[in-house]
């Protein structure tokens, strides 16, 4: 007879010892005594500890479901989504950029396309439009987001969808939205996009020394930063309200000091702007992405910091912009997974790929469709239709239900509830990889734990993530 072995996961903090129990989402504070015992024997019936049976008693600590059949739990509703509810257009309305950025995704350091002079033609981008028209019929508005490349090289085209839109979507809600590296504005382009009201983003790394370093001209690879700087000031001058509205994202060079971008935006340039920043990408990258210990430890100091801010210690202030969202990132991946309370049925499906065409559709200047402006456009793994055949239904249903590619350890895998792997980066050639979605999995489980851990610690601490 086989023996019962409980679906759990054990973890402890500095002050605690807790287990994740799978099959009811749930996380239990256990003592020393019943961590050790749990740790060390998955055989639950071994275990005749009081304080086990009564757990079991409640429904926790039981065995894995080896029938459960991974399929996501959106699948039957897809093909009615991507007819009726895409979110968001992305028109990639040029391939080409003014600058050159070395850890760009189409530098030539990824396995993705480079920088060329492929456009978006007047008809294609007007036909993309027409298409999302007819796909976004339940949505509370449209949002149309105009990428490169540099997408104001081609602010011609940018204007003519802006007005045709804006009549072919009379009645709706319309919001359009851009980023931009800032270099190529003037009085008429901000003129336009501030009449527009689009949501601005501006690729902004730092200070001139961190910007300088990353971000150069093509051709001269001279600097960007007071060009960059310069046009904000004209957007200040002409239109003080909406500079208000446009926000900043820094991408974390690997060579660049952080202590540096994050004091110049937390304390010098433009305070009271919204600020993003993200790490250099390490999807497809051709060689692994490796950041100095001096930029690890003041990075992770200022996370340490969040945590106070999280805790009420100090102000929100005193924290670097860059980093106040990671608070956010642990409710929004841990508090609020959990708060599902999902119990395991028949059906599961790990919680990383999102609807793929639905949440952003992502239309190349030749027409083809993607799920998102982040996955290697050169594979036809991640090609999901064109705008002459629409969408091929079976391919966004591959991307949805990516934990067919592993099946059995989808099924018996602890962190599937917070699973955070989508199908990005894991093909080879045209060809979703079983091998390299495995690899994803390993770095994911372990990023899990140490959520979990920091979690339960801000928890214990009295951080009220329901605030």
């Amino acid at each position: 007879m086989m023996k019962e072995k409980a679906f759990i996961h054990c973890f402890s903090t500095n002050n605690h010892y807790y287990v994740y129990d799978v099959n009811t989402n749930s996380i239990l504070r256990i003592n020393k005594e019943i961590y050790v015992k749990l740790n060390e024997h998955t055989d639950i019936e071994t275990l005749l500890d009081d304080k086990i049976v009564q757990m079991r008693e409640q429904g926790f600590l039981r065995s894995n479901n080896p029938l459960i059949k991974i399929e996501h739990p959106l699948t039957d509703t897809l093909k009615s989504q991507l007819e009726n509810n895409v979110e968001l257009l992305i028109l990639q309305v040029t391939q080409n950029c003014n600058f050159r950025c070395e850890y760009c995704v189409y530098s030539g350091s990824y396995v993705n396309r480079v920088h060329s002079k492929k456009r978006m033609s007047l008809e294609t981008a007007k036909k993309a439009v027409d298409f999302y028209y007819n796909h976004c019929k339940n949505t509370k508005s449209a949002q149309i987001g105009f990428y490169g490349g540099e997408p104001l090289l081609e602010i011609e085209l940018i204007k003519e969808i802006v007005e045709y839109s804006k009549i072919l979507f009379r009645g709706k809600e319309i919001i359009f939205n851009m980023t931009t590296n800032a270099s190529l504005l003037d009085d008429d382009k901000i003129d336009f996009l501030a009449t527009n009201n689009f949501n601005l983003t501006i690729s902004l790394d730092g200070p001139e020394n961190v910007q300088n370093s990353g971000r150069k001209f093509a051709g001269s690879l001279s600097g960007t930063y007071q060009v960059v700087i310069d046009n904000i000031a004209k957007i200040e001058e002409r239109h003080p309200e909406y500079i208000k509205n446009i926000s900043f994202n820094a991408v974390l060079g690997t060579d660049s000091n952080f202590l540096d971008s994050s004091n110049y935006f937390t304390f010098d340039y433009r305070p009271n702007n919204l600020v993003t920043a993200v790490n250099v990408s390490d999807k497809d990258a051709i060689d692994p992405i490796m950041y100095s210990d001096e930029f690890r430890l003041n990075y992770f100091y200022e996370v340490f910091k969040s945590y106070l801010w999280g805790l009420d210690r100090i102000e929100e202030q005193d924290v670097s912009k860059l980093v106040r969202s990671y608070i956010k990132t642990i409710k929004t991946d841990i508090h609020d997974r959990l708060q599902l309370n999902t119990i395991r049925t028949i059906k599961c499906h790990p919680s990383g790929p999102c609807l793929a065409g639905v949440n952003r559709l992502f239309v190349t200047v030749e027409g083809d469709f993607f799920p998102c402006e982040r996955v290697n456009e050169t594979s036809k793994a991640y090609n999901i239709g064109n705008l002459d055949e629409g969408f091929w239904y079976d391919k966004s249903y591959e991307l949805l239900n990516i934990g067919k590619l592993t099946e059995r350890e989808c099924r018996e895998c602890w962190a599937i509830n917070f699973c955070n792997c989508c199908a990005a980066g894991i093909e080879e050639g045209d060809k979703l990889s079983r091998k390299k979605r495995l690899e994803k999995c390993k770095s994911n489980k372990h990023v899990v734990e140490e959520r979990l851990k920091e979690y339960c610690t801000l928890r214990e601490y009295g951080c009220k993530f329901e605030d």
